[in-house]
């Protein structure tokens, strides 16, 4: 394809382009919308089933509420005399059997049956759809010993799903305590037990009608802690305590965990499935929202289908509208080209025009501005590096002009006396050339102080020998002794493994900031921390001087801010300093440690 002219290339290269993005935009767009749908289905069925859910937690407290109405009438309180009743008992007592099943008659639709036990067998029961107490259900008789202790912890007691022998149905038992001036008397506990029809519970989960939300395929359904159901199921008859569902939903519900998940159900069909459980205390259930993934995903097939056409039609405008622009683009992409080549070569001064307003017109734009860029920070680098080279430039002669200050004022004018004392001893008798060589002698000591304080100066001897801080030390001695200032000097950490380079740029930055405030903070103190960290070293300097405007600080003239700011640049650190006119300036410094890198270069020590 070396000699294809551009536009086919850009007609070719943009097809390929185009039919790619509309695959990719595609294939997103199906995914996202079938992610929509599914969270879609998952948000109904776990609102679904926290609708059920609530309803079967309202239902049994309503069936609590009852029961603790139905203990406290007068029916439940003087039933059937008790086994252990008197003949005179036994004579005024009558039967409850009938005058409370047409009482409480209204709750026939929720209960079946009412047990009266002692703890000497039921000693009343009734029917609640027939008056005669006789033909109540036949059932288990509760143990009355275990119901007594589960009531010791709480008013009223539900019992799980069991099935009545008689008719076949599943029923469950609620049961409280009786508390009568009989109770008192004979200190014998009766109990009240109501058989609950399962067709309550029942009659909020199950739901056949395609329009409930619930489709053809979905159910609501209830499991126990046996992993058998507690509820119908909406495709198997007989399901209640029969049909196993030991399905990770239930798994992962029976946990105390809730959620939604893809997964088999108990018929091994793939579904949607939304857990949780319920929260009526004595019934550890689940409760599961379902619908098979078959059905949840035929709106999906659906917008698959609408997909693949749009994008059929997509493609095959595209590659017409392709054709059209190609010729127009060739001719801007040529003149770019050349225009790349000439900036390449150095010609920084280029403005191409921009003729169009679309992509091609501004990628001109940004060309021209990337070609002004260019060319202001290859002014702004060469400015750069002429300051850097000035910088060093004149930090060498002012550290020329401070040693050949030091030796013309302090070593040249000590000679000079010297030589002078020297001349006088040739008119001088033995007792005053004695004395005069004693003054020499003394002239001889502060010239060596004051040559090893120079050479001090030149490279501190006590960085090589001892830490950083005993450096500092000795440089804020000399400092306050000659300025005035009070200098307060804190260090925290071990500083003998710093890099020599590391404490002479550390040290070398302090004592420029202890001369530019010497000479321009007029402080009385200053207050110096030195801190050590693991991969951190900080240093900070504050005076209580007359501070200044830090955007005009270096602008007057002086080198002291730019010198620090790069002997910290030196050691890849961060310097800040902030200052408040007539409040004082504070330098701080942050130098990595580990990763601290110090260019190869001999730098003035000034």
């Amino acid at each position: 394809m070396k000699n294809t002219p551009l536009s086919e290339k850009l007609i070719l290269y943009f097809v390929l382009l185009g039919i790619g993005a509309i695959l990719i935009i595609s294939t997103v767009s199906f995914y996202s919308t079938k992610r929509a749908l599914l969270s879609r289905t998952f948000d109904q069925l776990t609102s679904l089933r926290i609708v059920k859910k609530n309803q079967v937690d309202q239902f049994y407290a309503d069936r609590v509420r009852d029961i603790t109405t139905m203990a406290e009438t007068e029916e439940i309180k003087n039933p059937n005399p008790l086994p252990s009743a008197t003949a005179e008992e036994r004579s005024t007592r009558g039967c409850c059997g009938q005058e409370f099943v047409r009482k409480f008659r209204s709750l026939g639709k929720y209960f079946t049956a009412f047990y009266i036990l002692h703890e000497k067998g039921i000693c009343a029961q009734g029917c609640f759809n027939d008056t005669i107490g006789s033909k109540a259900p036949v059932i288990p008789e509760p143990s009355y010993s275990k119901l007594l202790s589960q009531l010791e912890n709480q008013p009223v007691v539900i019992c799980d799903v069991s099935f009545d022998e008689q008719t076949g149905n599943a029923y469950q038992l609620l049961v409280t305590k009786i508390a009568d001036k009989h109770t008192a008397k004979d200190g014998i506990s009766r109990i009240l037990a109501l058989a609950v029809s399962i067709d309550g519970i029942n009659t909020i989960m199950l739901n056949n009608n395609p329009l409930a939300g619930l489709g053809l395929s979905g159910e609501t359904y209830l499991v126990g802690s046996d992993y058998r159901m507690r509820s119908s199921s909406r495709f198997q008859s007989n399901s209640i305590l029969k049909t196993m569902v030991k399905t990770q939903p239930v798994l992962n519900a029976m946990t105390g965990r809730e959620g939604s998940i893809i997964t088999s159900d108990y018929r091994n069909i793939t579904v949607l499935s939304s857990y949780g459980k319920i929260a009526v205390p004595g019934l550890n259930w689940a409760i599961l929202a379902e619908i098979d993934l078959q059905e949840a995903m035929v709106p999906i097939y659906a917008t698959r289908n609408r997909i693949l056409l749009l994008s059929v039609i997509i493609i095959v405008i595209f590659f017409a509208f392709v054709y059209v622009i190609s010729k127009q683009i060739t001719k801007p992409l040529i003149r770019l080209k050349n225009a790349t080549i000439n900036l390449g070569e150095g010609h920084y001064d280029l403005a191409l025009p921009v003729t169009t307003h679309d992509e091609i017109g501004a990628l001109t734009e940004s060309f021209n501005i990337m070609a002004r860029q260019i060319k202001e920070k290859t002014t702004e680098l060469q400015q750069e590096r002429f300051g850097r080279m000035r910088s060093v430039i004149d930090g060498e002669e002012m550290e020329r002009q401070r040693l050949s200050r030091e030796l013309h004022d302090g070593i040249g004018q000590s000679l000079i006396a010297i030589k002078l004392r020297l001349e006088n001893l040739l008119y001088q008798d033995g007792k005053d050339i004695r004395n005069s060589i004693h003054e020499l002698k003394n002239y001889f000591d502060q010239i060596i102080d004051e040559v090893r304080r120079i050479s001090n100066n030149l490279m501190p001897s006590v960085l090589e020998v001892f830490s950083i801080p005993i450096a500092f030390r000795n440089l804020f001695s000399e400092t306050a002794e000659h300025s005035g200032l009070r200098i307060h000097f804190e260090a925290k950490g071990n500083f003998d493994d710093l890099d020599k380079k590391i404490k002479t740029y550390i040290y070398r930055l302090t004592q420029e900031g202890l001369s530019n405030i010497v000479k321009h903070a007029e402080a009385r103190e200053v207050w110096v921390n030195l801190t050590r960290k693991a991969e951190y070293l900080t240093l900070i300097i504050r005076d209580n001087g007359k501070g200044f405007i830090t955007e005009t600080a270096g602008k007057e003239g002086g080198n002291g801010i730019h010198n620090m700011r790069e002997r910290a640049s030196l050691l890849n650190g961060q310097i800040e300093i902030f200052s408040i006119p007539s409040k004082g300036t504070t330098i701080t410094l942050n130098v990595p440690i580990f990763n601290t890198y110090v260019k190869n270069q001999d730098f003035p020590s000034g």
